[in-house]
């Protein structure tokens, strides 16, 4: 009986007129429980009277807020007056490292064979 029980509806109380939730026991049928000063109960205990509770009860209404739109960013294409940057041409070789440059080894070094890649 840890979980909270839904509020289905809403009704006027009875007894002091306040709005009073509506919920439904396990067995599915309609009650309500005025949480102001008059602690007033209403209970169905048959589906007659859990219909005429239920028609008489006002559907509960959750206002989600919605997300603010984002403004739209200009994406920035060069600097005002700068002539802008041609493409790299397609097929541009790897930068080499020069000859005798040595190479920090990495954490997978052991497990590629070590020599290769700066381990002696």
């Amino acid at each position: 009986m840890s979980d909270a029980k839904q509020i289905i509806g809403n009704i006027d109380c009875p007894v002091c007129g306040h709005e009073m939730p509506v919920k439904a026991d396990k067995n599915g049928h309609a009650y309500g429980h005025c949480a102001h000063r008059c602690n007033a109960q209403v209970f169905t205990r048959n589906d007659h009277r859990d219909g005429l509770l239920r028609k008489a009860m006002r559907p509960v209404t959750v206002s989600v807020p919605l997300p603010e739109p984002t403004p739209a960013v200009p994406k920035p294409s060069h600097a005002v007056g700068a002539a802008p940057v041609p493409p790299l041409p397609t097929g541009t070789p790897p930068v080499q490292q020069p000859a005798g440059a040595k190479t920090k080894a990495n954490w997978f070094s052991p497990v590629l064979g070590g020599a290769k890649h700066g381990r002696a």
